[in-house]
Formats: structure tokens, C-alpha cells, sequence
């Protein structure tokens, strides 16, 4: 296990990133309770583990990462259900990346109850970061044909879920890669 953080350091971070980081765990989680909850595990988690930050050459993405994993850690644990505050109540929250319209991006967070742990970390990627596939797949440590297979499907499942949507039909725009 990696060398952990000194609270001056996890203070930094917190001062620096708490703010994004808190609303990401809120968009994930849509939850308050559950994001207070995943919040403290994620500081939690860098004060036992997160020596990696100091040398990582993006922190705040780094960051993410954690926060998605301990995010999605806490609803397989606790079997909560994300529904349990509308996703619009907290869309607006987050800063629109370009080349995702918001339909798409509303969809894809819909979706990811119904995804494995992999589908999850690459639909956040890809629909809530604005990342594109090569990003993805060196991240993830994928090949770049294994990310453009799994978008493929998600981008199926997504657009399903925005053209049921009262709205009308959704598309992502083009392949951003």
C-alpha cells in the first residue's frame, strides 16, 4: 500500500479541490447524506493512500478518479438508489463540456445504475469529463479499440434513454476523438 498524506496536505487539497470535488460526488450520488459520506471516505482514503497525487501530473484528475471509485463503492455497498434526487437538480450544477449536448449527458447519468464498474468509469469519463477515447484508454490502461467498442454500445444505451426523454432525441456529437 502507497504512503499516505499529512494533514497539511490533505487540507490543501481539500482547500484547492473540496468544492469540485464535493459537487462531483453530488452528481454522482445525488444524494447530500450519501455525498457528505463519500467525502469524508474519499479525504479518508488520501490520509491512508494518496501519496500518488503529489507526483500525479493532472491532481484534479486524479482526484476524480478516487472520487468516482469511492463514489461508486458506496452505492454497491449500501444498495442506495441514485434516483433519489432528480438529475436536473444537479446538471445544472456542473460546468457543460463542449461537444456534449445536455440531453446526452442527463441520459448517461441515468445509465449508470445499469453499468458494470468499467462501463461506469467510462461513461463519466466520456460524458461528464468531455474526455475522448484515447484520453479514456490511456487512463484506463485499454487499448484505444477496446474503449471504441464499450463507447459504441454506451452511446446506443444513451441515446435510448435521451430520445425517451419528452424533449425529443439527443445525439452525442460526432466522434470526439
Amino acid at each position: 500500500m502507497s504512503e499516505g498524506l499529512s494533514n497539511r496536505e490533505v487540507v490543501d487539497l481539500h482547500r484547492r479541490y473540496g468544492l469540485l470535488l464535493r459537487r462531483r460526488c453530488l452528481m454522482l450520488l445525488r444524494d447530500p447524506a450519501h455525498v457528505d459520506d463519500a467525502f469524508q471516505e474519499m479525504f479518508l482514503k488520501l490520509m491512508r493512500a494518496g501519496a500518488p497525487v503529489r507526483s500525479a501530473e493532472e491532481p484534479l484528475r486524479w482526484l476524480y478518479r478516487v472520487v468516482d471509485r469511492t463514489c461508486f463503492d458506496l452505492l454497491r455497498k449500501t444498495k442506495h438508489a441514485r434516483r433519489a434526487a432528480p438529475i436536473d437538480d444537479v446538471l445544472d450544477e456542473l460546468p457543460a463540456h463542449s461537444g456534449l449536448e445536455a440531453e446526452v449527458r442527463r441520459a448517461a447519468m441515468d445509465l449508470l445504475d445499469a453499468l458494470g464498474e468499467e462501463d461506469q468509469r467510462i461513461a463519466v469519463m466520456a460524458f461528464l469529463d468531455g474526455m475522448n477515447q484515447r484520453e479514456i484508454a490511456d487512463e484506463l490502461g485499454y487499448s484505444r479499440m477496446t474503449i471504441i467498442k464499450r463507447m459504441a454500445r454506451l452511446r446506443e444505451r444513451v441515446e435510448r434513454i435521451a430520445a425517451r426523454r419528452p424533449s425529443g432525441v439527443a445525439r452525442p456529437s460526432g466522434d470526439r476523438s
